[in-house]
């Protein structure tokens, strides 16, 4: 009676499976990729080589130790793939001149990108990353402002707002990091 009863369930389950097995989606169908990886530069080749099959960047945070991820998502298309920018550094005023370059060429900083990134030597590394659309409409400027003074960082947000500049993120490693972007009329 119990080989009967093993045997049954044994059926039962080999036809079920491969019921489940079907509703998987396949790798090429994913609607959201998951990257992490504890090295700048092979975040960039990643991102750059999931853009290229039509997806796009929507999030970022650190991970566990040194790691950072993104999530990508299949909004894009591949014949006109956004383009992206890592950008990475521990001092602030590389940060603020990286920013605005890039920025020249048309890439705008996604915020929920911005990271305090811990390394496995020295300070903590700050990551953002900016992206490009297929046609370029419009053109920013940022300010990053940074202090661990929160009377200072105040003041300089409210000057920055006067100037026409709005706070698009904020991250904070030791330091408080505001970053800010107005709107330009130069597009190249």
């Amino acid at each position: 009676m119990k080989i009967k009863l093993l045997v049954s369930a044994i059926a039962v389950f080999a036809y079920i499976l491969p019921a489940f097995a079907q509703d998987k989606p396949q790798v090429d169908e994913l609607q959201y990729k998951l990257l992490a990886t504890t090295k700048t530069s092979t975040m960039q080749k990643e991102i750059d080589a999931t853009a290229k099959e039509g997806y796009r960047l929507i999030v970022g945070a650190p991970t566990a130790g040194s790691e950072m991820a993104v999530f990508l998502s299949k909004d894009g298309t591949v014949e006109n793939p956004y383009k992206y920018k890592l950008l990475a550094t521990t001092r602030t005023s590389t940060m603020q001149k990286e920013l605005n370059e890039m920025s020249a060429e048309g890439y705008r900083l996604i915020p929920s990108t911005m990271i305090a990134k811990a390394q496995l030597l020295g300070p903590m590394e700050i990551v953002m990353i900016m992206e490009k659309p297929p046609r370029v409409t419009k053109q920013y400027e940022y300010k990053l402002l940074a202090t661990t003074l929160t009377s200072t960082l105040q003041k300089e947000v409210t000057q920055a707002k006067n100037d026409g500049f709005v706070i698009v993120g904020m991250v904070s490693r030791g330091e408080h990091m505001v970053v800010m972007e107005r709107e330009t009329d130069s597009i190249k």
